[in-house]
Order: structure tokens, then sequence, then C-alpha cells
């Protein structure tokens, strides 16, 4: 028998989010939100806002082994391996706590590797900041599943590949879905035996060439399990594996400005401070968090310059031969004042999203 249908989609994904994190909204959140989009529509290189919205990487370490992912394909990152102290979240949210909004505690990492993830996922959900998580699931320890529900968290997105095994198993390596499944209804029942809304469950499916005919069977084993949200988005890697645009919806929303240079920080396990998620190697580090504050550290030389690429106006006062990681991005190659620039530029090659060759 099916369970409920879960909502389909980046749409269903939205209402969910949106519905959620917004009870976590205040009077001085609210008001450093505009201030941040009032600066960012201005293109302010020095900013005066606090970021909304924050990652925290809190292990870059990972029990699979997914080839498209640096961490799966044990790319040296520069970062000795380990998990995110409890000291530096406390003092992160000391001085960020009552501007945050929403905290993502993922990104290179399996955020179930950390051992004391739920006790992170608490004293952030204690200063009214909205959690989520991305896993893939092939957790061993059950006990740390109803952990973080109790710990408070809002969403929990599920990393998936496939309906069988073997198909699953060609991009998640060393998972075994039947885990992965086996622990979603955990949650899923935990929530129905507490009455709990949260944590918002979505069943997140990468889609390749190889795995493409089984959409539907995942689709219909996560309404089994009774999933909230079920979405199936374009997997990146070779493009021998890509499926076509049209064949699935990319989980990158398009467009010409870094929103994320504005109103997020990203802080990896070994406290290193990055303007967004996609950037990896330590070398790419615009500050550390043992050395400076955060808002020292948005306001660095890096980050400003990173700001004024997406300034028509500014464009003139950068140096011409400028080595920036975000000269790499495929986002900024994309800004069309900035063509003439990037051509002339000898070290404004276009690379990989995680800031790689």
């Amino acid at each position: 028998m099916l369970g409920r249908t879960p909502l389909r989609g980046a749409a269903g994904r939205y209402v969910m989010l949106a519905r959620h994190a917004a009870r976590y909204l205040t009077p001085l959140k609210v008001a450093n939100l505009l201030r941040c989009e009032a600066e960012k529509r201005r293109r302010v290189a020095h900013v005066r806002s606090r970021p909304y919205a924050a990652t925290l990487d809190v292990t870059n370490l990972c029990n699979l082994r997914c080839p498209y992912c640096p961490t799966g394909a044990l790319r040296d990152a520069g970062r000795a391996e380990r998990m995110m102290p409890l000291s530096v979240v406390d003092q992160f949210l000391e001085e960020l706590g009552r501007y945050l909004i929403s905290v993502n505690l993922f990104n290179w990492g399996e955020p179930f590797v950390h051992r004391e993830v739920a006790d992170i996922v608490e004293r952030i959900h204690a200063r009214g900041i909205f959690t989520q998580i991305s896993s893939n699931l092939s957790v061993t320890r059950p006990a740390v599943l109803e952990d973080v529900c109790r710990a408070g968290l809002d969403y929990l997105m599920i990393s998936t590949s496939g309906a069988s095994q073997e198909v699953n198993a060609r991009y998640h390596r060393r998972g075994r879905l039947s885990l992965v499944a086996e622990n979603a209804q955990a949650i899923v029942d935990f929530k129905r035996k507490h009455r709990k809304s949260t944590p918002v469950v979505e069943w997140k499916y990468l889609v390749f060439k190889h795995n493409a005919h089984e959409v539907d069977e995942a689709r219909a084993l996560a309404a089994r399990i009774g999933v909230d949200v079920f979405r199936a988005v374009r997997g990146g890697g070779d493009e021998a594996d890509l499926v076509a645009a049209d064949e699935a919806p990319s989980s990158i929303i398009p467009t010409r400005l870094c929103h994320q240079l504005w109103h997020t920080i990203v802080i990896s396990a070994d406290g290193g401070i990055a303007p967004c998620c996609y950037l990896y190697f330590k070398d790419d580090d615009f500050a550390d968090l043992s050395q400076e504050s955060v808002m020292a550290a948005r306001n660095s030389p890096r980050y400003q310059t990173a700001r004024t690429l997406f300034d028509r106006a500014a464009v003139a006062t950068l140096p011409p031969d400028l080595q920036h990681p975000c000269l790499k991005c495929e986002l900024v190659h994309r800004v069309p004042h900035l063509q003439n620039y990037l051509a002339s530029n000898p070290h404004a090659t276009q690379g990989a999203r995680t800031g790689g060759p």
C-alpha cells in the first residue's frame, strides 16, 4: 500500500522550506535581510549587513565514494580530515545567531559521520534558526537519526540515484539502498509516533543516463515510505553520463548574479571561510574563523573583489592579471559586462564550480 503522496519537484521543496522557515523570523532578522538585499541590489562591495543564511560543513569526511563528488573521488582539498568542534559552532552562533534565518549543516562531507551532529542541531535550533541536512542516509547508527529529530532538525534531504541496489550503487558507491529506505522509514515513523511535522523529509533523486529509467519506480518507493517531497534533479559530472536539460531540471537556478556573496557565509570543518558552497580547496578560502571574525572576513579583500565583479561600473578598477577563485566560476563567465575582461585576463579560465582547475 502506498503511503502519503509526496509533493513533487522544486515547487514542493520551496513550499515546505517557506512554511517551516517563516516561523523563525524576527523583526531583527527581517531588518537585516532587507539591508542585505538592498546592498546586493546596489552591488555594495563593503557591506554592513550580516549574512542571513549560512553553511557549516560539519565534517569533510564521507562514508561513500560518489565519483563526481570531490570528497568521494578523494581529491586533496589541502585540508586535514576532521570534525567541526562544538567550540567553532558556538563562536559562529555568538556572532551571527541573532541574524541567521537558516543554516545548512552540509557541503562536501556527510553530516551523519559527525558524532555530535545532534548536539550541533540542538545548539542552532535553540537560537531559533532553521536547520537543514543533506545526507546519503547510509547510516549504521540508527539512534543518531532519532537524536537529530529530537534536536529539532527542520529539513532532511536524502540523496539517491536509483530504485534498485544495482543502479543506485553505480553512483552512490558503497551505499546500500535498503539501508537508506530503512532509515528513511524510521524517520517517517518517528514523526508519526510523536506527531511531529519536522524534519520535512525529501527524497532527492540524481538523474543520469544510466538511471533515468528508474525515476518513476523511485517516486513510488518514496511514496511507500511516506516522505514529504520527491525531487528528481539533473546530476552533474562527465558529459557522457549527463541527461539533456529537458529530461530533468537542474538543482542550480540560472542567474547572472552570485547572490551568495551578499547573503551567505560558508564555513568548512577546519574553520575556513568561503562565500559560496561551490569552493572546495583550502587555497580558495577567503579567510579563517580562527584568525578573524565573520564580519571582518565578510569584508576581506577577496570578498570585496568578488562583489566588484558584478558591478558594471567597477570592473575597470580590476587588475588586468587578477588571480581570484571566483574567476573560475561558470556563473562569472556568464556575466555580459565581464566578457572582455575575462578574455584578456590569462588567469580567468573557467573550471569546475568546486574551484578546481
